[in-house]
């Protein structure tokens, strides 16, 4: 799976920026996209569907993260659960006066990947990205898909994040009350799920997973987190803590869940 932070020059930044419109941004976040290629692993290669919109589109963040514009992308595979996400965003600080485009990829899948762009290789984890739990004192899931989303929207306030935001403090991050995507197969090892996205302004921090998967005693929910920063981040259930992350300041090996790359042109 090809999932890299890329940084872009500022030549290609003043292409766009000259161009003054926001479509042309997002072409060009969605053409970085589209340049990986991304397979699970297995017995037989499942090449992951790139969506071809944004699941979450960003605007300017807070003054101190210093960033001006972004989105996220998801590949999903074929019940449509997101394996693997992409922030493609545009950052300006003091060490990038002209701006860098920034794309952030981490896997989202208890799995692992193989991945290339321009037909070379790429992101390759050797290591699932996410582990599912079940959810200390969920019912059982109930028959129906309406019934299913409720149950997932009560789950999700259970939990909650805090992020280590700029390495300097902490921050409770929001949940977004609707999930940023739904999936799931009868029949399926996942029969119904959710991707939840905890945030800061509208920028997604954190994911929280909620699905239908077997166990021991039959279907239940399970849970998982995943990041969305190189941030250290702290997760909670019923005000128990369950999941934790450190900051991942070096994150240039290609065999980890979390890989940073640096293109230049």
């Amino acid at each position: 799976m090809s999932a890299t932070i890329l940084m872009f020059a500022a030549s290609i930044l003043g292409q766009e920026a000259g161009a003054g419109k926001v479509d042309a941004k997002l072409d060009f976040m969605k053409a970085a996209a589209a340049s990986y290629r991304i397979a699970l692993d297995g017995d037989t290669a499942r090449l992951l569907h790139l969506q071809a919109e944004p699941s979450f589109r960003m605007g300017k963040q807070a003054a101190d993260a210093g960033v001006e514009e972004g989105a996220i992308f998801f590949w999903a595979d074929e019940v449509g659960r997101p394996e693997a996400a992409a922030q493609v965003f545009l950052v300006r600080n003091s060490g990038a006066p002209n701006g860098l485009w920034i794309h952030e990829f981490i896997s989202l899948s208890p799995g692992t990947f193989t991945g290339e762009r321009a037909g070379r290789s790429s992101w390759s984890p050797r290591q699932p990205g996410v582990e599912f739990r079940a959810v200390p004192g969920a019912p059982k899931p109930a028959s129906t898909i309406a019934q299913r989303s409720s149950q997932m929207r009560a789950l999700a306030r259970e939990f909650h994040v805090s992020d280590y935001f700029n390495d300097k403090r902490w921050l409770e991050l929001r949940l977004l009350p609707t999930p940023v995507a739904r999936y799931g197969k009868v029949g399926a090892t996942v029969e119904d799920g959710g991707l939840f996205a905890f945030v800061t302004g509208t920028d997604p921090e954190a994911f929280l997973f909620l699905e239908v998967r077997p166990g021991k005693d039959g279907a239940q929910w399970q849970y998982a987190f995943a990041p969305m920063t190189c941030y250290e981040l702290k997760g909670t259930h019923a005000g128990k803590a369950v999941w934790d992350i450190p900051y991942r300041k070096d994150a240039k090996d290609p065999s980890k869940p979390y890989y940073v790359h640096l293109d230049r042109p």
